[in-house]
């Protein structure tokens, strides 16, 4: 299956009177990202379903990328993909979601990149920041089997040398 890592675009800083899961995407954090989905949408990025995870900013993040592919789908809010998302969180969201063939989820750090890193098979080799995709090739039927790195795109870019991961 295609997976998607999405990280939550640029988010207001963290202060005494907005709680942490009210916490909501900047102005230049939700341009920068509608930016962003149109190189992904020329990428090819077609997700069968995105699912988020129940924090604004989180929420606001999979809107703008639901916006910016066209995409119908369905935008499920999940608390799996809340913080503390790994890969028992992730087996148990793909078993509410069966015959998905794509999937983006939208969540947090560092979750996401320690996620990416344990199914690539690459301790730290992935840090996304704030806005990043990690696209893996994954085969969820072998789980103990290291997933394909496709690209990352990060800050505007494409990456696709899984080598240079830690460089960026």
């Amino acid at each position: 299956m295609l997976l998607f890592l999405v990280r939550h675009a640029k988010a207001v800083e963290r202060a005494f009177d907005i709680p942490e899961n009210h916490r909501f995407l900047t102005p230049d954090g939700r341009e920068r990202f509608r930016e962003a989905t149109q190189k992904l949408r020329k990428k090819g990025m077609e997700p069968d379903i995105i699912v988020t995870s129940p924090l604004v900013r989180a929420v606001q993040t999979a809107e703008v990328l639901a916006e910016g592919l066209s995409f119908r789908g369905q935008l499920p809010v999940d608390e799996t993909l809340a913080p503390g998302f790994d890969l028992d969180g992730l087996n148990r969201l793909l078993s509410r979601h069966p015959g998905v063939k794509s999937m983006a989820c939208v969540g947090h750090e560092p979750d996401l990149s320690e996620l990416g890193n344990q199914l690539l098979q690459t301790p730290d080799a992935v840090i996304l920041r704030k806005g990043a995709v990690l696209a893996l090739e994954w085969n969820r039927n072998a789980p103990n089997e290291k997933a394909d790195f496709l690209w990352l795109h990060s800050k505007g870019v494409f990456h696709t040398d899984p080598q240079r991961l830690k460089d960026l």
